[in-house]
């Protein structure tokens, strides 16, 4: 009997001693906000660096110089298209989604941005 209750009050004892960390943990892990019908780009990851917010409305755009290949990160507030030109290849987003490091994927590639899908 003693070890079946000492055995609960340790279990109890390393949930309370894991919680907070796992709390912080996914409060450092959450993306910056960006604006309802937006997509937000940072040449660094992590959020960092030189910042660029996209709209829906606008229609295609090139990425800025400073973006264009070089998307260190990402969040997106509605559907939109990621293309490259050479060779063509594109990827959908969709409202929701975000990367805190994308250079090494197709941020490192990325030409222009389209509202909608793909």
């Amino acid at each position: 009997m003693n070890l079946r209750c000492w055995s609960a009050a340790a279990a109890l004892a390393l949930t309370a001693l894991a919680l907070p960390a796992a709390q912080s943990t996914a409060s450092a892990a959450a993306p910056p906000s960006c604006p309802d019908g937006s997509v937000c780009f940072w040449s660094g990851e992590g959020f960092s660096g030189n910042y660029w917010e996209w709209t829906a409305r606008s229609g295609y755009r090139d990425m800025p110089s400073y973006l264009h290949d070089h998307v260190g990160s990402a969040v997106a507030s509605t559907r939109a298209c990621f293309i490259n030109w050479s060779p063509v290849e594109k990827r959908d987003v969709f409202n929701g989604d975000w990367r805190s490091r994308y250079l090494g994927d197709f941020g490192g590639r990325i030409d222009g941005v389209g509202p909608g899908a793909c």
